[in-house]
């Protein structure tokens, strides 16, 4: 099984809303109300719209390393809270399937 999380990472964290909104409870939601799951579209920024002061514009003015940090945090806030099950990232559920049959485990037997 062949894998790459390039961009997918961040559309994986809004895969699963519910961990996202339990990681930053305090996110303007309503930036990622016009998000179609797993298209091309700058994900992070919306990401950094809905929970960065100055959203996506303050963290391009204010340059590396910042992008990175942010990243960072948000894998280390939204990735322990995400539910394999629940994840609605037509990306990630190739991965979790593939990593399924990999291990041997169905569906009906894997844990989240």
């Amino acid at each position: 099984m062949f894998r790459l999380a390039i961009e997918e990472i961040e559309a994986w964290y809004l895969g699963d809303r519910a961990a996202f909104a339990a990681a930053f409870p305090k996110a303007r939601m309503a930036a990622l109300d016009t998000y179609a799951q797993d298209s091309v579209c700058g994900t992070w920024e919306r990401i950094a719209d809905a929970v960065h002061p100055g959203g996506s514009a303050a963290v391009r003015h204010a340059g590396w390393p910042l992008p990175g940090q942010l990243k960072h945090d948000w894998a280390e806030r939204i990735g322990p809270l995400l539910d394999p099950a629940r994840n609605l990232s037509p990306s990630f559920g190739k991965l979790r399937d593939g990593l399924r049959r990999l291990t041997g485990l169905s569906p009906a037997s894997a844990p989240g």
